[in-house]
Formats: C-alpha cells, structure tokens, sequence
C-alpha cells in the first residue's frame, strides 16, 4: 500500500471552512494527500464580529514536534502567522524538514480586517530554494513596496524581482484583475502564464488564495514539478469557483 504523501498545514482556524484551515484540509485531501492541520490563531469572522487569538509559541512547537513524530513532512503549506513570535517557533520547529514550502502572505482578511502583525520584510525574509511564494496582485505590490500591481506585466516583473530575491518560484494571483484569469508563475529566468477563462463566482464564496496555496503544497508533496503543481492548483481552484466543493 503506499503512503500518501503527509502536508503540514499552518493556518488561522476560521470555524465555517469557508477560508483558512479546513479550507486547506479538504482541499489536500480532495487531492489524494494526507494533512496535518496546526492552528495558528483562532479567529471569529461573523457579519459584525471579529476576534482572533494566536496559538501560543509553545503549543505550535509542540503540535509539529508531535506531527514529526508520527511520520516525514512532504510539503508545509504557510498560511496566517499572527506574529514574529509564532514565526520564529515554527522556522526552529522545521528547521531540518527537507520539503517544499507554499507560503501564503495573508495579513488581512477578505474584508480588510487584521490577522498578522508580520512585515513585507519578514515575508522576503523565508526565502529559500525550496519555497514557493503565493500574492495576490495587492500582496506582491506589498511585499516590494509598490503602489500596485495590475497588469501580467506588472505582475510578470514583480514576480522576476522577487524569485531574484532567493525563492524557488513565485506564482502570483491574477484572479483580482478585471481583465482575464491570468496567474503569473516565475521561476529563476523564466516566467509562464496561466491562462484561463473568468468565470462567475458563486455568492459567498471565499478562501480561493488558501485553497490555491495548499492545493500547491499537495502537488509538491506527491512529487511533481513546480509547473505542474502549479497548474493542477489553478484547475482545482476554477473547479471550486464554479461548483463551491
């Protein structure tokens, strides 16, 4: 029998599963791949109400000391970190797992409410060979200090600039422009679009950038290439957008 290959999820738990981390558990194992799920904060997001309290540093240790434990990491997928505090215990946590890393940079909610107090600085600062990083067009214009970004080119260049900065590719989220679903995925000296057709989001329907980044990190974890995982992410995401499951 073999064994399906184990994705560490680290993500804010948001009890609906319309976003975060039970977004990312069914999206892994919609895909054929065993996850670990570790809350990173817990967080109310109702009509009017919004809360969120972090995992302790501690706890976080603990819960991917216990994961280890009970078998190898074959991706970790990076969601919400509240703060330095908790970054710095996961990084020492995972120091020596040999895996791809999908980092999502999500400091906000969908409505603009607050999740993480991290820095564009501590974003670039994880970058690695084997790390994936996952903006949207706002989240890149972000992370390099840039009024925006709006079109594949400027995408396309925000991209190259940051794989420049150490990672092993950047696929940068076109689902925000309204024109065309074109996601720019950069690798060190080259760059390739993913194209597809915009289609109508079902009302309500959110978590598309979490279900994206996990479903990266399952692709990675069963062995593929960056460019084939990452068109297998952007077609279960289209999927989701059309049918909600």
């Amino acid at each position: 029998m073999s064994v399906l290959p184990r994705v560490l999820l680290l993500a804010g738990h948001e009890p609906t599963g319309r976003a975060g981390l039970l977004a990312d558990l069914s999206t892994v194992r919609a895909l054929g791949a065993a996850p670990v799920a570790v809350p990173t904060v817990q967080t109310a997001q109702g009509v009017t109400t919004f809360q969120t309290e972090p995992t302790s540093a501690r706890m976080l240790r603990a819960q991917v000391a216990a994961a280890r434990e009970l078998g190898p990491l074959h991706a970790v997928k990076l969601g919400v970190v509240p703060d330095v505090l908790r970054l710095k215990a996961l990084r020492e946590a995972l120091r020596d797992v040999e895996a791809w890393w999908v980092v999502d940079p999500v400091v906000r909610s969908s409505r603009g409410e607050p999740l993480s107090r991290l820095s564009a600085r501590h974003y670039l600062a994880l970058a690695g060979p084997r790390v994936v990083l996952t903006p949207n067009l706002g989240e890149a214009a972000w992370l390099l200090g840039l009024p925006e970004v709006r079109t594949v080119e400027e995408a396309t260049e925000a991209g190259q600039r940051l794989v420049s900065l150490g990672f092993g590719a950047v696929f940068v989220k076109g689902g925000h422009r309204p024109q065309g679903a074109v996601d720019v995925l950069c690798l060190p000296g080259q760059t390739r679009l993913l194209k597809g057709a915009r289609v109508a989001r079902l009302p309500g329907l959110r978590g598309t950038g979490c279900r994206l980044a996990s479903a990266f990190a399952a692709e990675l974890g069963k062995g593929r290439s960056v460019a084939a995982a990452a068109r297998r992410a952007k077609a279960f995401v289209t999927r989701y957008i059309q049918t909600g499951r």
